[in-house]
């Protein structure tokens, strides 16, 4: 039979935090794990040490969820008397006392520090990925802008190396750019950039490039970009940033086709890093021959085609950054 609870009468209870929150709980694991009282040492110097107590930052949502979750309450600290942090607290703090600082940066470098020192992380395959993040910015809202179609940095660094090898003469210099392109600037959101690839939605967004340590799938790097921004563009410096920075003894790294691209092969080659990452398909692979079909031999520096013919050196080109070989 159904039963109706009507007129519940309100009852007082005493209760504590700790009786109510779960033995195992996620939040409990991270208490236990990381302990985070290094944040109040990173921010004592942005505080006044005269008048009222801080008030520890909150997330918006953060906020909304403390009211009702007694594990958030629990892990933040904040006992069942006590009100949420209003949602303005963490808007005036990002505004006013952390703008300018890399104190965000600092807390997440030594998050993942802790992590490596309890095993968590490794950094021995890194796996990298971006996500687009929807700007605050109405598509329809922007001005085009004409600028220069420079080379990347990679072609002015293989430029150098060519220089350096007698492939180009020692005077070489990079020549003013003669191609420009158009592209759309967001009049609400400069910073921003529009969108525009298949499969994806066009407009303006960011793009969160992160990577990823694979023992536990624990983040170890975050890059926000503007979305018209390429995924390889940025691939290797962050991989060395992060060798660098934490010590990793990476063995390879993992991405998905986006990545493929020869920049990303020739560096992590150079630092014996192996690569995973597929080919990106050609419309044209049907028709022609593939790289690998091709024997390169060091000594001779020449290739040798499938039908046995040899390619020889003839030239370099500056603005792709590519040697030429070819063949009768």
């Amino acid at each position: 039979m159904m039963n109706r609870r009507e007129g519940v009468q309100q009852k007082m209870l005493c209760v504590t935090l700790e009786s109510l929150m779960p033995e195992q709980h996620f939040l409990r694991d991270l208490d236990r794990l990381v302990d985070f009282d290094f944040i109040y040492e990173k921010v004592d110097a942005l505080y006044s040490h005269t008048g009222r107590p801080s008030i520890d930052p909150s997330e918006c949502r953060l906020e909304r969820e403390v009211q009702v979750n007694l594990a958030f309450r629990w892990f933040l600290g904040i006992d069942l008397d006590e009100p949420a942090p209003d949602h303005s607290t963490i808007s005036q703090l990002r505004r006013r006392k952390f703008n300018g600082t890399n104190l965000f940066e600092e807390i997440f470098d030594e998050v993942v520090r802790i992590c490596m020192g309890r095993g968590l992380i490794t950094g021995k395959l890194l796996l990298t990925d971006s996500t687009h993040v929807r700007a605050n910015a109405r598509n329809n809202l922007y001005e085009t802008v004409t600028v220069d179609d420079e080379p990347s940095a990679y072609i002015r660094r293989l430029n150098e190396q060519a220089v350096a090898e007698g492939l180009l003469p020692e005077d070489y210099e990079e020549k003013p750019p003669t191609k420009q392109k158009e592209i759309r600037v967001s009049i609400t959101d400069p910073d921003s950039g529009y969108m525009h690839r298949p499969g994806k939605p066009n407009g303006f967004y960011y793009l969160s490039h992160q990577t990823c340590d694979a023992e536990y799938g624990m983040i170890t790097d975050v890059l926000v970009t503007p979305g018209n921004a390429s995924d390889r563009s940025f691939h290797s410096q962050r991989i060395q940033y992060q060798i660098d920075k934490f010590g990793f003894q990476t063995e390879a790294v993992c991405a998905d086709k986006g990545y493929d691209s020869s920049e990303i092969d020739a560096d992590m080659l150079a630092r014996g890093i192996r690569t995973y990452i597929p080919l990106q398909a050609s419309g044209s692979e049907a028709r022609r021959f593939q790289t690998s079909d091709y024997q390169y031999d060091e000594k001779t520096d020449t290739y040798r085609c499938p039908a046995g013919k040899t390619l020889r050196y003839k030239n370099y080109d500056p603005h792709t950054a590519r040697k030429r070989y070819c063949a009768k």
